[in-house]
């Protein structure tokens, strides 16, 4: 893994304007790209850079997977805009909540910046058999993401490495795509908010790739398929298996690694050019 990062943003380590856009501009693409074909969009990688960087549409995909991205690209801002609050809160979730799933029209069964009013499930097979898991009931939500944005943000304020940032997106990832607080959006939530105590202390976001979407897949349901019914699980720590949540952290560091190449050349770079100038 490349040297550890200081506590300064690392896009504000890249002086040229130019590199440093261009970095931010490249991040955005690939985890909008990968975060929401994880869920089934079918804009291509090329697709999401049009989308995004011309403001048109790509013949032949569906509308609402141009809002999608739209709407992820705009999630991520709003996260960028959060590394300046000294917390994380309920309000803050609520808003990413709202730009991610922008197209979506609400109604009670179907709240968009509000905590899920219904119970939700997830299926899967193990073994050949078909397992149903009911994630917590909306009853103890409030409850477990209290929890979880205490954990957050003392996660913000004990990465002083590499190793402890692994272990806090997968801590984080894993308890919120357990708890699966929203009726929809909840990996896309995911994947962004673990990423903000990284970003807080000077690392870039982890990006899990589309192309393991089923690795990826496959691990989220080990973290919760050990733990029986936690419909009324009241403990932020019971709704995960911790040994899948260390073997989903060492994919973590393996995905990571394309981000952290990424930014290093693009420091490097903006060295050669200092030293041109």
């Amino acid at each position: 893994m490349n040297n550890e990062m200081n506590n300064k943003l690392f896009f504000d380590r890249i002086q040229n304007a130019s590199l440093r856009k261009e970095l931010l501009r490249a991040i955005r693409n690939h985890w909008t790209h990968d975060s929401t074909a994880i869920e089934g969009n079918t804009l291509t990688l090329g697709d999401t850079d049009f989308v995004l960087s011309e403001g048109l549409t790509v013949s032949g995909k569906p509308l609402s997977h141009h809002q999608e991205v739209y709407g992820h690209a705009k999630a991520i801002e709003l996260v960028y805009g959060l590394l300046h609050k000294p917390r994380i809160e309920q309000c803050d979730l609520f808003l990413l909540h709202q730009a991610i799933l922008s197209e979506r029209i609400t109604d009670i069964y179907y709240p968009v910046g509000k905590w899920k009013s219904e119970p939700n499930f997830t299926f899967y097979v193990r073994d050949d058999q078909r397992v149903e898991h009911e994630y917590p009931h909306p009853k103890i939500i409030p409850v477990l993401m209290d929890q979880w944005l205490i954990l957050a943000n003392e996660w913000a304020e004990r990465i002083v490495s590499s190793a402890d940032a692994v272990r806090s997106y997968s801590d984080l990832h894993a308890k919120f795509v357990a708890t699966h607080p929203f009726v929809d959006g909840n990996g896309r939530m995911a994947r962004l908010l673990a990423n903000i105590p990284l970003l807080k202390n000077g690392f870039p976001p982890v990006n899990i790739p589309s192309e393991e979407r089923l690795i990826y897949l496959n691990a989220v349901n080990d973290i919760t398929s050990p733990c029986g019914d936690v419909s009324l699980q009241e403990d932020l720590g019971r709704v995960i298996d911790q040994d899948a949540v260390d073997k989903f952290g060492m994919l973590c560091e393996r995905w990571w690694q394309p981000i952290l190449d990424l930014v290093e050349r693009t420091i490097q770079r903006d060295i050669q050019l200092r030293n041109l100038g």
